[in-house]
């Protein structure tokens, strides 16, 4: 019988994480910004620049709505769908963000302007 209740309570925890995290990672942004942490966030209009410690930047085309959620942390994920991208921060923060198509819309660049990852 305890089996069976460890099992419930399993599904139940398994079952709430859905619910918190239904979007895909975004793995290739994910690989590059991993671990990075978010210094700041400029917002012109509908132009968002996420300046990250290390001295990149990465761009996001947006629907003009400022982005939402913790600005600052270590991130740890990237999930996107559609035009909704969501960046997962240490401590289960997120900063939220409408971009203004499902692509083209984000691009990151090393401190010396080099490219590093454009959608």
């Amino acid at each position: 019988m305890r089996d069976d209740a460890h099992d419930k309570e399993r599904s139940r925890q398994s079952a709430s994480r859905k619910r918190e995290h239904p979007m895909a990672r975004n793995q290739k942004l994910t690989s590059v910004i991993a671990g990075r942490i978010v210094a700041a966030v400029d917002v012109q209009g509908s132009l968002v620049a996420v300046h990250f410690a290390d001295g990149s930047v990465m761009t996001v085309h947006t629907d003009g709505s400022p982005p939402s959620g913790a600005p600052v942390g270590r991130v740890r994920a990237v999930r996107q769908q559609g035009t909704q991208l969501i960046i997962d921060l240490d401590g289960g923060s997120t900063m939220e963000m409408q971009t203004a198509e499902s692509t083209s819309s984000v691009m990151v660049r090393d401190k010396a302007q080099g490219f590093e990852y454009s959608d």
